[in-house]
This record gives structure tokens, sequence and C-alpha cells, in this order.
């Protein structure tokens, strides 16, 4: 999802005091913190585990294996 796509979703909820939560690692929901939201260089699909998020950080990636993927700018809250 890009920010624009985001903005667009976001925007159409009318009640704009709604909270923002993600799920929790084994259940149950946290708020989403966004106090400082950061910039990434991130390497798409490289975890194929169910445990793992999908993406890595470009630095915790062993540099000979740098190129096998696609590095894209994320914003990370």
């Amino acid at each position: 999802m890009t920010v624009k796509q985001l903005i667009k979703a976001l925007s159409q909820i009318e009640d704009q005091e709604i909270r923002v939560m993600v799920r929790g690692y084994e259940g149950g929901y946290n708020d989403i913190n966004v106090d400082t939201p950061t910039i990434q260089y991130m390497a798409l699909n490289v975890n194929d585990e169910w445990y793992y998020g999908d993406h890595e950080k470009v630095e915790d990636i062993m540099e000979q294996d740098k190129d096998r993927y696609h590095i894209i700018k994320a914003i990370v809250l």
C-alpha cells in the first residue's frame, strides 16, 4: 500500500476519532504507534515463513543477497 492509497482509504472514514490498531503477535490487538514514523529501505518478499513479515530492512540482509531482492523506500510505523 502506498501513502496515497492509505490517505484515500482513511479519508473515507467519517469519524476521525476512531483508534487505529494492529493485531497482536498471538492474539488481541495493540494501538498503532505513529509517534516517530521512519523511512527505511526495505527488500520485498524476503521471508517465506508464516511467522515472519514478508519484507526485511535492507540493513538486515547479508550483503551478497541484496541483489536478489527488489528494494524500495517504505514508511515504518
